[in-house]
């Protein structure tokens, strides 16, 4: 692409060969239809699956797609890479299942042309619409997350997790470039850059449903990402997140 994309989309993927061919054409077709000039980041974290091949082949047949490839490293990691490789005045970063549809960047496009420096989908605010719901026990987990975050962090935000969150370019670049965590714990951390920064945080709700294929591993990476909360209040004691 020759002329800077309004929106750069990041998807991290790793062992999503199930569902990455499907994910990737309707968000392509989505924002052609749109008229919305746009590339589509796809940051492998080091798949042993047939993700890599998928991936190459989707950057051969898309106009705008762009393959990244990197050792494993989380979730965290991956969407670092591609937000700080992207070129788009937006970037959104989304979950390759497709958990929350591409068309629901119609509710973001608003805060962001009003100058908010971060627009992030939520599931819990009115409005919102949880299609198929998680395992109970995860629901309940994911509430106690959100809870610990906001009372340690102050990030004051409805929903932590939500795998689908706009920036502005300059936002994005001030953000990612902070962020230290590479696992689930990362989400925490870029709104607590986010509101540390001063920066514009908008919430807007999504349609959202549940896919059976999720890649989290319940305790231990529930228990891994509350200890990450305390890694990042250590961090800010520290100056960790301070801009040079």
């Amino acid at each position: 692409m020759t002329a800077r994309p309004q929106l750069s989309v990041v998807i991290p993927v790793y062992n999503e060969a199930d569902v990455l061919r499907q994910t990737v054409r309707e968000v392509a077709a989505y924002l052609t239809a749109s008229q919305l000039a746009h590339e589509i980041l796809l940051v492998d974290d080091g798949s042993t699956d047939g993700t890599p091949a998928i991936a190459r082949q989707l950057a051969r047949d898309l106009p705008g797609v762009r393959l990244i490839q990197a050792s494993h490293q989380g979730k965290g990691a991956a969407v670092k890479r591609g937000a700080l490789d992207a070129v788009g005045a937006w970037v959104l970063f989304m979950d390759a299942d497709h958990s929350t549809r591409i068309e629901e960047l119609r509710k973001c496009l608003p805060g962001l042309t009003d100058g908010f420096e971060v627009v992030i989908g939520s599931r819990k605010i009115p409005g919102a619409d949880v299609r198929v719901h998680q395992p109970a026990l995860r629901e309940a987990m994911g509430k106690v997350f959100t809870w610990l975050t906001n009372t340690l962090l102050g990030t004051r935000v409805s929903d932590i997790t939500c795998g689908f969150k706009c920036f502005q370019a300059d936002a994005a670049r001030r953000i990612f470039s902070l962020q230290r965590l590479t696992g689930w714990g990362f989400d925490a951390e870029i709104l607590f850059i986010a509101r540390r920064l001063g920066l514009r945080i908008t919430e807007v709700p999504v349609v959202w449903q549940d896919h059976a294929s999720t890649k989290v591993r319940l305790v231990k990476d529930a228990v891994g990402s509350c200890l990450e909360l305390v890694r990042i209040r250590l961090g800010a004691w520290r100056g960790h997140y301070a801009e040079p």
